[in-house]
Formats: structure tokens, sequence, C-alpha cells
């Protein structure tokens, strides 16, 4: 019985088939949308929960003027500073960080311009006890992770920088003129850290010095200010006195754009992040890792809404095609109607026929439109896997879950015209015609 009344809705298809291929064409321009947009939002999704498992393991502090929004960063934060930060009850531990880029930027040059996650050096402190309480470790592809006790040239690098630069374990490269080894090539996470080189901090510092013009001055100016005496010191004009005294000052160890806090086992880690802020706040910005991740879902809402409302606007005008089609085909069947009910089809059959046959033509406009969806995202994927800036993610269940809501669209669009062939009287049908 199934299988003849599948037949039937196939060679009712057919029978008008041109008006069914522009049917399934508009569901499937509706379904091609929702496929591509809705892997675009789960890979941006994916990248997003991973920041976010980072981001709430952890304090973040940073020295006031520091803008995150705009990635600039302000003063340095003193070692001073994160000694006494990590004296505030609740605190288990605290490092101090720079994050800069892996290449100097290049604003002549739009290649260099980085519309994802930008390649970061993070400098590591290897001498601290902190660890982030969500992601303590990192699982490495291959080789190892840098630690305590490694030369200062080592690293250990992401995916995505392994990919984009062609860097392979052992390889001797250059970072800014300087020669690291790689050591260590971490396993796609699909977040951050496929973006990032792990160094030592003090090697970020060097580097980070050199590509400071200000910071260099100072450095280079620092033996010679320690030379002058207190009595020279004094003689001197007020401006020449003020830049000796900072190059005294000047010390490596100050050298952090940002720091990170973990807390004791027990503690509220709101509670800590708000002693911090009583305690520092002339010096210090403190995230705490509630409101961060406050922040991120937002942010991940708002994006998502965007990418998927164009998709549903293109599946909304796919489901009117839907019902103009079933309307017309009842239209032009309102004898074949009549007929069937007067040889005893009950008005709950004659519904359930039309239902399954716009529930077909959704199935089958979402099995051309995800077809097409996936053959994109794999030859775009492909193209851009060199240089691991993939920007689709494809899962097997979202696109079952994506035939699934094409079959129900086409049923939803098509209870409206089942239900009025349904309601026919068989005298009105059979005499029209």
């Amino acid at each position: 019985m199934y299988t003849h009344n599948m037949l039937e809705i196939l060679r009712n298809l057919w029978r008008r088939k041109f008006r069914t291929l522009l049917t399934i064409f508009g569901i499937a321009i509706g379904i091609f949308a929702f496929t591509v947009m809705g892997s675009m939002a789960l890979k941006l999704n994916k990248m997003i929960d991973g920041g976010k498992k980072y981001i709430t393991g952890q304090i973040t502090i940073a020295p006031k003027g520091t803008d995150f929004m705009m990635g600039q960063m302000g003063a340095m934060l003193p070692v001073d500073t994160l000694n006494k930060i990590d004296k505030v009850e609740g605190v288990e531990a605290v490092t101090g960080g720079i994050e800069m880029s892996l290449d100097e930027p290049n604003p002549d040059d739009p290649a260099s311009m980085s519309f994802g996650i930008p390649a970061t050096i993070e400098g590591m402190d290897l001498k601290t006890d902190f660890k982030n309480r969500n992601w303590e470790t990192m699982e490495m592809k291959e080789g190892r992770m840098i630690k305590e006790g490694d030369p200062d040239d080592v690293i250990a690098i992401g995916s995505t920088i392994a990919l984009d630069k062609k860097w392979k374990l052992d390889d001797k490269v250059k970072i800014r003129g300087r020669e690291f080894k790689v050591i260590g090539i971490l396993d796609k996470t699909m977040s951050g850290p496929d973006s990032y080189v792990f160094m030592s901090l003090d090697s970020t510092r060097e580097l980070y010095v050199e590509s400071n013009p200000f910071l260099k001055s100072l450095k280079e100016q620092q033996a010679q200010a320690a030379s002058i005496s207190v009595r020279e010191l004094a003689s001197l004009p007020k401006a020449t006195r003020d830049q000796i005294m900072q190059a005294k000052a000047f010390k490596m160890e100050d050298l952090s754009t940002m720091g990170s806090v973990s807390w004791k086992d027990g503690v509220n880690s709101e509670d800590v992040a708000n002693r911090i802020k009583d305690q520092f706040k002339d010096e210090v910005i403190v995230l705490s890792p509630k409101k961060m991740g406050e922040e991120i879902d937002k942010a991940s809402a708002m994006m998502n809404a965007v990418i998927l409302g164009g998709a549903l606007l293109a599946l909304l005008v796919g489901s009117f095609s839907v019902i103009n089609t079933m309307i017309m085909s009842i239209s032009e069947r309102t004898r074949e109607i009549g007929i069937k009910k007067s040889l005893g089809a009950s008005n709950r059959s004659i519904a359930l026929e039309y239902a399954l046959e716009a529930g077909v033509i959704g199935t089958l406009g979402g099995l051309l439109g995800i077809g097409i969806g996936v053959l994109l995202i794999v030859v775009f994927n492909n193209k851009m896997a060199e240089t691991g800036a993939e920007i689709f993610l494809l899962d097997f269940t979202f696109l079952l879950q994506v035939l699934i809501f094409s079959f129900v669209l086409g049923i939803v669009a098509g209870i409206m015209p089942a239900i009025k062939a349904a309601k026919m009287k068989v005298i009105k049908a059979i005499r029209e015609m």
C-alpha cells in the first residue's frame, strides 16, 4: 500500500515535471543557503567555544590603556604588580605573558592581512605554576610542548601555522630575524591555539623589544645610563635626565602585555576577580571568567542570528513555491480527487497523499541543495586547507537534520493545499472539469 502510494506520488510529480523541477529548485536554493551558512556557523561556533573554554579558565589582567576590542596594548605589567596580585586572597598562581603578531604587519600588502585568527606569538613563562583551569594541557600531533629547562630557541606551533608556513617537526625557522627550532606541532583544536607559536617568555620579550623602537632605545641606553652618577645626572637638562631615568628603570622582566591568574580550589573566581579589581583598580584591567563568558555568548548569538537569518529567508521563499505548486496541482486534479472519494477514499487519505507529495518535493529539493552545498564546501575547504583557513565545518548530524527539515518544510507548506483537497465535495469535484 505504502509502495503503491509512493509510486503514484512520483507519477503525479512527473506528469507536471517542469513545474515540479522549478519547485524543487526553489527549495534547493534555500537548503543550499542553509547548508552553507549553517556549516559556517558550526565552524565559527567551534572556534568560539574553544576561545570561551580558554578565557573562562583564568582571570585575565592587562595594564590600564589596553583596548581589547581594537587589539591595542598600552603600558606594561611590571613584575612587582604581578607579585602583589599573587598575594591576593584566593589566588593560586599568576603568570605574565606577551602576545604579538608572528609577522611584521605590512599595510601595503593586503595579502598579509588576516580575516581569521591572526598568526600570533604566545610568550609563555615556563617557570610559573599557573595552569588554565579548563585547558591545562595541549594535545600534540607531533613532538612535544615547550617546557621549563628548554633552550630559548625552541618553539611549538599550532596546526594552522604548520600548514600555512609549511613548517615541520625539527625544522629550523626564522621568526622576525631570529632562528628557532620546531619541537612540537599541536593537534587541530579549531580555535585560537591553531594559529599560535608558543615560545619562552624571555625570547618573546627580546622580539618584542626589537619590534618597538622606544623599548629598543631604552635597552640600548640602559648600560650607558647605569654608569652616570647622581651628580652628573643632576647637571643634565630635564628632558635628557628624564630619558636617562627611564633607561635606568628599564627591566626586561617588566615586559608583559598581559597576565593570567588562576584561583584556588573551592574559591569563587568572581570573588577573586573582584578583589583584584578593588586592590589594583588604578593599575590593571580585570576580565573575570563569568563576564567574559557572557560577552562571548552574546557575540556568538548575534553572529548566528545574522548568518542563519539570511538562510531562513531563502527557505521561506522556497516554501511559498511549494504552496503555489500544490494549489495549482489540486486545481488541475479536482475531478481526480472527486473520483477517488466516490470510490471510498477518505478525507484523511486524500490529505495525506497531497501532504506526502509536498514532503517528497521538499526532500528532493533538500537532497539537491545539500549536495550542491557539500560540493562547494569540500572544494572551498580543500582549496583553503593549505593555509588552514577553512571556514566551513561539515557535520553528518547537521546534514541529516537539514534533510529532515526540508521534508518537514515540504509537509508544512503542503498542509493548507492538502486540507483544501480533502474538504472537496464529491459531486462538485466530479462536475468540475
